[in-house]
């Protein structure tokens, strides 16, 4: 918990201190469970196993998938001040570690530094779902799809969660077609594209990025609109594309 917000701080010690004495308690979530509901104040969730999608039911049943929530992330912040308008559900079986509404509300009140990170984890989160507007709104549907496997495996490998190319991505092609604004047939003959193409391919819960530069260029893929906003701003140069760790252009294996 304290190294999640850290990213958006740095903390000052004293509210360091004062998290690591707040309780925490920890839940643990099958694959499409629901993690935290629609209306539901926020308890500080945190992610700490698996992958979460935000979503929105509509009446008739259709959803739309607007966000994804890797480990490390702070998943409820919408629920801050008001109940959340948006539903939290696994993707793949998780574990979420949370506090009570009484002790974030209390490190609110008592701690500028505390609610300071807590806007700029908003704000970052805020830069990501603007990014997934712009994908639903202008970009293709080869596009779109090539900039969301793009975002899975970049915000996973600065994780250490991805390998050779290989990342987690437990999701179907119905997920997909709910999260890029697609049918299923379409996403499926994406894929098929992106597969035979030799970019990338999804099977049986995980992604494989075969060629990572001509993915990002294909979905304009920009890590900065990942890259948690902190204290200091950063002026410096424009974040390369290829992936994090990754020496050898053309290449993430």
């Amino acid at each position: 918990m304290i190294a999640s917000l850290d990213r958006f701080g740095p903390l000052r010690e004293s509210v360091r201190e004062r998290l690591s004495g707040c309780s925490l308690s920890t839940e643990t979530f099958e694959s499409g469970a629901l993690i935290v509901g629609r209306g539901e104040r926020s308890h500080l969730r945190l992610l700490a196993r698996g992958l979460a999608v935000k979503q929105t039911v509509l009446g008739d049943g259709a959803r739309q998938i607007f966000g994804l929530a890797t480990p490390g992330d702070l998943i409820d912040l919408g629920g801050l001040f008001a109940g959340l308008d948006f539903e939290v559900r696994a993707l793949g079986a998780c574990e979420v570690r949370k506090t009570t509404p009484g002790e974030l509300k209390a490190m609110v009140q008592d701690h500028p530094g505390f609610l300071a990170a807590v806007c700029r984890a908003v704000l970052t989160e805020a830069r990501a779902q603007r990014n997934w507007m712009v994908s639903l709104g202008r970009r293709s549907a080869l596009s779109r799809t090539a900039n969301l496997l793009c975002e899975v495996y970049w915000r996973q490998k600065t994780l250490a969660l991805a390998e050779d190319g290989h990342c987690a991505l437990p999701a179907v092609q119905s997920d997909l077609a709910d999260a890029l604004g697609l049918s299923v047939v379409h996403i499926h003959r994406v894929l098929r594209v992106l597969r035979d193409d030799g970019l990338a391919r999804l099977r049986n819960g995980v992604l494989q990025i075969q060629d990572w530069d001509r993915l990002a260029a294909l979905g304009d893929f920009e890590p900065a609109v990942f890259a948690p906003q902190s204290e200091i701003a950063d002026h410096g140069p424009r974040t390369p594309t290829h992936a994090p760790g990754d020496e050898r252009r053309g290449s993430i294996d």
